[in-house]
């Protein structure tokens, strides 16, 4: 099992980190299935990548038990009091979901994302991989919830293998 299907806006959101510019923005809609008939406002993208960055934030809390940045949730909520939702009641249990369209329904839908799995409990579990240079979003599907990177292969490899060889430029020092 990967990322699961209820949090999938959330985790590409939450990786869009090239979203730097109405054009680019307007993209992302599209191709995440929220198609825009005019272009993004600088304010429309200035909400987006706030609320982005204060998500990711909150991602990064999720680490160790909660040691990140102090003030994450706060951001989180201040972003969150700008986005319009609605109770939704469509073919199956009642739920959360964006009001309006555009960029304050795909907003909207990934607050909804992220009420709706806190609710559930499986919030805790999404987290950012710490290797620097990936910053990918990712599920912990581990037991005890403290896996680091986003793939052991990969980003947990390479740092492990960073960390071997500078302790081995210590010793022979």
């Amino acid at each position: 099992m990967g990322f699961p299907q209820e949090l999938a806006l959330v985790q590409a959101f939450a990786t869009a980190i090239d979203v730097d510019s109405p054009a680019r923005f307007g993209r992302w809609l599209t191709a995440n299935g929220y198609p825009v008939e005019h272009e993004p406002t600088a304010a429309e993208l200035a909400l987006a990548t706030g609320l982005r960055d204060a998500l990711r934030a909150e991602l990064e809390a999720h680490h160790d038990a909660g040691a990140g940045d102090p003030d994450a949730r706060s951001r989180l909520d201040s972003y969150a009091s700008r986005v319009p939702l609605r109770a939704a009641f469509g073919a199956g249990p009642a739920g959360l979901a964006g009001a309006g369209e555009g960029v304050a329904k795909v907003l909207g839908d990934v607050i909804a994302q992220v009420v709706l799995a806190e609710r559930a409990g499986s919030w805790a579990r999404v987290k950012i991989c710490r290797e620097d240079t990936c910053q990918a979003v990712f599920f912990d599907q581990s037991k005890n919830q403290s896996k680091t990177w986003c793939s052991m292969g990969i980003c947990g490899n390479r740092n492990k293998t960073r960390s071997y060889r500078s302790r081995q430029r210590q010793a022979e020092s």
